[in-house]
């Protein structure tokens, strides 16, 4: 898919590993401006949508400079998945970018770089995306938070900053995976991660059951810039 980069994104596959599940699916990734720039010089920014670039223009300069970054992904991402409209891609009421009919995605973004999943629609099955950097310090403290007994059972034996970073980062993509079909808060204590990947939701609200498949991958040399990426896809049972 090289051909389809630009100077603004840059567009690839799941890499070859993933479950088959994600193999129509594209990443882009857009570096997210700097705010000592104006926005107008923001990657991606003259490709947006007017009502797009109106709704930077409206908002703080940080989360204005991440939705240019994340809707120039977004938009690559739709197109290298066959969309051809020209719709702006905006905010739901639950905060999820709208997409186009017939197409699923998800967006992320994180230390200075955007990620956008996307894919035509299969069989109402929905895709979500979250990306995290090590960092310079290891934030131990949040495993209570996150994991489930059984995980933080499992985890406990060694204690990796790593391997807690990716069930936080996997559950992440779980929810926005799943938000289409259960548009609310879900919890992290609602989906277990196993050892092998295998993913168990247990929803409050009895709502389901649904087939979740996830996936990740470190980009990068070993030390605080390494760089995790999770992807999920969800759908009925």
């Amino acid at each position: 898919m090289t051909n389809l980069n630009t100077d603004s994104v840059r567009l690839e596959r799941v890499p070859d590993k993933a479950p088959k599940a994600f193999a129509s699916a594209v990443v882009a990734r857009t570096k997210i401006g700097l705010l000592e720039h104006p926005i107008e010089r923001c990657a991606g920014y003259s490709t947006l949508h007017d009502d797009e670039r109106d709704w930077a223009l409206a908002h703080a300069p940080r989360r204005a400079r991440e939705f240019v970054a994340g809707r120039t992904a977004l938009r690559a991402a739709l197109r290298a998945s066959g969309w051809e409209g020209q719709e702006a891609l905006l905010r739901s009421e639950q905060g999820r970018p709208s997409l186009p009919s017939g197409f699923t995605g998800s967006i992320s973004h994180k230390d200075g770089q955007a990620f956008a999943f996307a894919r035509r629609s299969e069989d109402g099955r929905t895709l979500g995306i979250d990306t995290e950097v090590i960092g310079p310090r290891q934030r131990l403290a949040i495993a209570r938070k996150v994991l489930t007994a059984n995980e933080l059972d499992y985890w406990e034996r060694e204690r990796s900053w790593p391997a807690l970073l990716q069930t936080f980062s996997l559950k992440e993509a779980i929810y926005k995976a799943l938000h289409p079909h259960v548009p609310r808060y879900i919890g992290f204590e609602e989906a277990e991660v196993g050892l092998d990947g295998h993913i168990t939701m247990t929803l409050k609200a009895g709502e389901g059951p649904f087939r979740l498949v996830g996936w990740w991958w470190w980009e990068g040399p070993v030390g605080p810039s390494r760089r995790l990426v999770s992807v999920c896809e969800a759908g009925p049972a």
